[in-house]
């Protein structure tokens, strides 16, 4: 009988920074698979943290495409976290994906960081 393996990759990072919420996703590509198991982490994790009057920074630097149900995870984790208080931002838009938002108008629900110093002015580190 063989167990259940524990290295498969990680695919989100959850990280706070003076209040704010960081979450750095791993894969490539967030589709069908990828996108409950993150929704589940990161719903666990605004469960925890008092938003209120901090960011919540989705960071999609490591990310190349989104099937709609990534997008549609990008969604849902911003609802959830606006519901708790927290205000959004989207970083680490490459061309595809920074396209794909402003194509699907998702850009109009977060603030984006074009720029890591961009992001370090808005939630102020």
């Amino acid at each position: 009988m063989s167990s259940p393996k524990s290295d498969a990759p990680k695919l989100v990072s959850i990280k706070t920074s003076n209040g704010h919420l960081i979450i750095e996703l791993h894969s490539a590509s967030i589709g069908q698979q990828e996108a409950p198991k993150i929704v589940e982490e990161v719903s666990a994790a605004l469960a925890q943290h008092p938003g209120q009057g901090h960011y919540f920074v989705l960071d999609l630097s490591a990310v190349g495409m989104l099937a709609s149900m990534g997008l549609g995870m990008c969604v849902d984790l911003r609802n959830r976290a606006a519901d708790r208080g927290f205000r959004p931002i989207l970083f680490g838009l490459n061309q595809y994906l920074d396209d794909l938002m402003r194509m699907m108008r998702v850009e109009r629900l977060f603030n984006i960081a074009a720029n890591r110093a961009e992001l370090e002015r808005l939630i102020g580190q």
